[in-house]
């Protein structure tokens, strides 16, 4: 499954934020970090995080290796909903 979000949170703090997600919500270890992706791999599957810095926001682009279910594809999710960014009406 392919998922994007976007966020003001810079590109390095996203990557960082993730993998402490990843190690406080799962068992899943880092298998491969670039300086614009970091990919986990355990049990539940296989997710990797891509950032990139355009028009003034970062882009958040999730991939799993499986389809909505109890697994990878809900934890990464979880964790774009954790960065996206909150309007709030007054």
């Amino acid at each position: 499954m392919r998922y994007h979000s976007r966020t003001e949170i810079p590109p390095e703090e996203v990557l960082e934020r993730a993998k402490e997600f990843f190690a406080e919500h799962t068992r899943m270890d880092v298998a491969e970090e670039t300086g614009d992706s970091v990919t986990f791999r355990g049990e539940i599957g296989e997710s990797t995080i891509r950032v990139d810095r355009k028009h003034g926001h970062t882009n958040v682009h999730a991939e799993t290796d499986r389809v909505v279910g109890l697994d990878v594809t809900d934890v990464t999710k979880r964790f774009l909903y954790t960065i996206q960014e909150r309007h709030t009406i007054t």
